[in-house]
């Protein structure tokens, strides 16, 4: 739509305006947008020493030459490829042999030539040994049989593989590869950051990541000053900033300069961390809260907004400084070039992986709805038709699934009665529903043969607004006949705000009532003298839960009603008005709500997981979200429990 564009294209003027006044992109390569307040160019003026060219630009290289500056855009390995912190395309400047154009080397698992790619997953690879391709990936032989670049466990194909177990998301400190790239715990990046590991590790200067987490990587973080990969200029080591200023290698209080000097100072030897007096206790160059062990104390667990150059995860939400989208827009915090395939909006222009224009041409994002990186949006009644055939087998669902799956986004906008069905396909399907995230997401429903004849049906009484994805998937990978794929027909009927039937057990209308609890069956018999003559009425709250009344006619009364344990799974409190498990809150997640006014005081309604009462999930220490409702994570921004996006 024209909207969406102009807003896509306003985001990216925005960013490309902070990434040139941020320093780090030529005010000359854009003159457009060149930023009032950046650094003025010293190129021609005249000179003595080389110190009077600098034009305090990091993406510049300043010389004086027969008496004039000579300023000329940095390229730090000299292959005429500026890097793309700079705005050029060069995604290695500290490797001439690495840049558009170059070529891709098959084996070496770097993306020599900057097209996103890595070895066999570069089309210029196809047939080069190594990388002859399969029909399908072999999970234990070392190999990347099928060419995607991917390799046995860390193939999607290999995801429900026995030994690979794989998740979506790498915990950081279990000692296993959990999403099966290769990578364990802080050696994955998707750790970097993160509690666990932290950003206090010093920068590597060659690997393509941001290990201190101050936005910048490699040869553009100030840390590798004084790596011989990105040359150094000495000056007196500072102690606070996370550069190395004098060229040895060492970094802060690493460093023996820092000795006894502001945060390095540690009086009377080491000492237990006190995590709360502003001093190096233990004499570990990292004071209270940047230090692991007072991960976890009550002095760094207090949730507030995210500072960006602390090394503390001040949110609480398992990210630090520049890894944490709080930061965005930090100054020192610059945008990184959209990766296509990790969830993340790495450029910062609102869009995420194939959605972003930056990925246009990358291969992931070219085949439409075969994966939940281009799901199929689907809003209205209706059956869409396609072929799985050649599908890769990335998702499973709890009732089959094992061959190829063609995705669709489910978009709901009003309480409806939907009925899903592959009646009409050419092959034995599996139909399964998602809410949350498309890879990671919660299963709610999934069928294997309820539509006869092999085929799959689901039919959700009711379905609340919001964005869910439909999979319609092969049911198994035949050894010898191959995997179920072909022509598949969806058929989708909604139904919006459909009636209350009011002796069903369902809530029909998605008002989160049901049956007598429901207003609209107060005239309906049985409902309308259940109540001791009188009509039901919602077991909502600590009156209706302890006044020995079964006041929704459902045969329970008060603790015994599931109305008075809101969550399933934090069953520790009854809605009663009591700490029942004395933890200093009352009734914390046991009373179910609707809205906000029939919570108490200080606790407001959980409408993105369980619907019930409880107080800001920030107060807790620790992230409470995975014990009332598993797989949501504490959203520091609402205060509230909520599923990944």
């Amino acid at each position: 739509m024209k909207s969406s564009s102009f807003l896509a294209s306003f985001v990216s003027l925005l960013i490309t305006l902070f990434v040139v006044s941020a320093g780090c992109g030529r005010s000359d390569l854009r003159p457009d947008l060149a930023d009032a307040s950046a650094p003025p160019s010293t190129d021609g003026r005249p000179c003595t020493v080389v110190t009077e060219c600098d034009d305090k630009n990091a993406c510049t290289t300043d010389r004086c030459i027969s008496g004039v500056c000579k300023t000329t855009p940095r390229d730090e390995d000299g292959d005429g490829v500026v890097s793309i912190a700079c705005g050029g395309k060069d995604c290695a400047d500290n490797d001439a042999s690495k840049k558009p154009g170059a070529r891709e080397n098959c084996t070496n698992k770097v993306d020599d030539d900057c097209n996103g790619l890595v070895d066999c997953a570069d089309a210029t690879c196809k047939g080069q040994t190594g990388c002859v391709c399969g029909p399908s990936e072999l999970c234990g032989n070392g190999a990347d049989d099928d060419c995607n670049g991917r390799t046995d466990c860390a193939d999607p194909a290999c995801r429900n593989s026995p030994g690979c177990n794989c998740s979506d998301v790498e915990s950081c400190g279990n000692n296993v590869d959990d999403d099966c790239n290769g990578f364990t715990d802080c050696d994955d990046a998707a750790c970097d950051g993160t509690p666990a590991c932290g950003c206090n590790r010093p920068e590597t200067c060659d690997n393509g990541r941001d290990e201190n987490c101050n936005g910048l990587i490699d040869c553009d973080d100030p840390a590798c000053g004084g790596s011989p990969l990105c040359g150094c200029l000495a000056t007196p080591e500072s102690c606070d900033n996370g550069a190395d200023d004098d060229c040895d290698g060492l970094v802060d209080c690493a460093d023996p300069n820092c000795t006894g000097v502001g945060p390095c100072a540690c009086v009377g030897g080491p000492q237990p961390e006190a995590c709360n007096n502003g001093k190096d206790d233990d004499c570990d160059g990292r004071p209270d809260c940047q230090d692991p062990e007072c991960v976890g104390t009550p002095a760094c667990t207090k949730c507030s907004p995210e500072q960006c150059t602390d090394g503390v995860d001040n949110d609480c939400d398992g990210r630090i400084d520049c890894a944490d989208d709080a930061c965005a827009f930090a100054p020192n915090c610059a945008p990184k070039p959209e990766l296509c395939n990790n969830g993340t909006d790495d450029d910062r222009d609102t869009l995420i992986d194939c959605a972003d224009p930056d990925c246009r041409t990358n291969p992931l994002c070219i085949t439409e709805h075969k994966n939940c990186l281009t799901p199929l949006p689907i809003s209205a009644s209706g059956s869409y038709t396609g072929d799985t055939t050649g599908f890769a087998g990335e998702q499973t669902g709890s009732c089959g699934g094992a061959a190829g799956e063609a995705v669709f986004a489910l978009t709901v906008t009003q309480p409806s009665h939907v009925v899903l069905d592959t009646i009409g396909s050419a092959f034995d399907t599996a139909l399964y529903l998602r809410t949350g995230a498309c890879r990671a997401g919660r299963e709610l429903t999934c069928d294997d043969d309820s539509g006869g004849s092999q085929k799959s049906k689901l039919d959700i009484p009711i379905l609340y607004p919001g964005t869910y994805f439909v999979f319609v998937d092969g049911f198994t990978v035949d050894p010898t006949l191959g995997p179920d794929e072909g022509r598949y027909v969806l058929n989708v009927s909604l139904t919006a705000n459909p009636t209350e039937v009011c002796n069903n057990g369902r809530d029909d209308d998605g008002d989160r009532l049901t049956d007598c609890a429901d207003p609209n069956c107060a005239n309906v018999a049985p409902c309308k003298t259940c109540r001791g003559g009188q009509p039901g009425q919602a077991e909502l709250g600590v009156t209706a839960c302890t006044d020995g009344v079964d006041n929704d006619c459902d045969g329970k009364i008060d603790s015994a009603d599931s109305d008075c344990h809101a969550s399933d799974y934090y069953v520790t409190e009854t809605c009663n008005g009591k700490d029942d498990n004395a933890n200093g809150i009352v009734d914390d997640f046991a009373c179910r709500c609707t809205d906000n006014a029939q919570c108490p005081n200080g606790q407001f309604c959980y409408k993105a997981t369980v619907w019930a009462c409880g107080n800001d999930c920030t107060n807790f220490v620790g992230d409470i979200c995975p014990y009332v409702a598993p797989g949501s994570t504490c959203n520091a921004t609402t205060g509230e429990c909520a599923f990944p996006p």
